[in-house]
């Protein structure tokens, strides 16, 4: 009895003793657990919730019009229309399937003083092979008073034989051209050019400013005061140097700067946002179109102005 006693009087707390020694074995224990909490947390943090911010991201996800290639051939083809090659505009071409350059040799054929008597002139143009000529001789019209005037011509300036075969091939050498770069040409330089004066040079400019650089000659056409036919006349006499394009960092920008860009759209701009503060930074400019965080048609137009660092 003395022996239990001894016992019950040693380890007898009071009330006070009691709660600190509950606090002390709940101390023990969270020091206990901290390093596998700490060790789970960061794995977490390393492996983003994609579930949670595809969720989140799900008010912001664009819609995408992206076009089939197939309804886009088809689209070409049914917008043939019956044309004269010696009155059709530069985007009369374009709009029949044509591409640029070929476009823009039409034109410049045409302003050299060359005139089409018969369809099969139209099918001399460099560029325009046999299956081009085929699908399109049939919509080709010649005004009777372009093929008068053409036999008149001939009759009075080609008797000889020899230049009648010369001017039947439709041989078209222009005269060497001034070459600009777009991304460093100044106004002097672009005024240069024929067609292009001194404010449409300074918008040419100002525009390249607003994207950052251009990355493809065809860009000019989205300044709405160049004339299509300048344009054409012009395109071969741009080159580009891409490594002058001023890029945006993805992982380091601020809002306003993107936004002021003329091809990014404010609300997938906001999926770009949002993102980035949920998830962190982007690994690759690719993760815009792999996240679904803009469409198909606005990345090809916007990824050559953007990088991650």
């Amino acid at each position: 009895m003395k022996l239990k006693q001894f016992f019950i009087e040693y380890f007898s707390m009071n009330r006070m003793q009691q709660s600190g020694t509950m606090v002390l074995i709940v101390l023990i224990i969270v020091v206990a657990l901290l390093p596998r909490i700490v060790a789970r947390y960061n794995a977490n943090r390393n492996q983003p919730d994609f579930a949670r911010f595809d969720s989140i991201m799900a008010n912001y996800e664009p819609l995408a019009n992206e076009p089939d290639s197939r309804q886009a051939d088809t689209k070409i083809a049914d917008t043939i229309f019956t044309f004269d090659p010696n009155t059709a505009t530069y985007d009369d071409f374009l709009s029949m399937g044509l591409s640029e350059r070929i476009s823009a040799n039409i034109v410049k054929y045409r302003n050299s003083g060359g005139k089409f008597r018969t369809p099969n002139d139209f099918a001399r143009i460099y560029g325009i092979n046999d299956s081009i000529y085929s699908r399109l001789k049939p919509y080709i019209s010649i005004a009777a008073n372009s093929q008068n005037y053409t036999k008149q011509s001939t009759k009075k300036k080609y008797a000889d034989n020899k230049r009648q075969e010369k001017y039947d091939r439709i041989v078209y050498e222009p005269k060497e051209l001034l070459i600009v770069e777009l991304n460093s040409a100044d106004s002097a330089q672009l005024v240069a050019l024929r067609g292009i004066g001194k404010v449409l040079a300074h918008r040419i400019i100002a525009y390249r400013e607003m994207l950052g650089g251009f990355y493809s000659v065809e860009q000019l056409r989205e300044i709405k005061s160049l004339p299509p036919e300048t344009y054409a006349n012009l395109y071969t006499q741009f080159t580009i140097d891409t490594s002058r394009i001023s890029k945006i960092n993805l992982n380091n920008f601020q809002y306003k700067q993107l936004s002021r860009h003329p091809y990014m759209p404010v609300a997938q701009l906001n999926s770009i946002t949002n993102y980035k503060r949920l998830m962190g930074n982007f690994r690759s400019v690719s993760d815009l179109l792999k996240y679904k965080l803009v469409d198909t048609l606005t990345y090809e137009k916007i990824s050559p102005y953007l990088e991650v660092k």
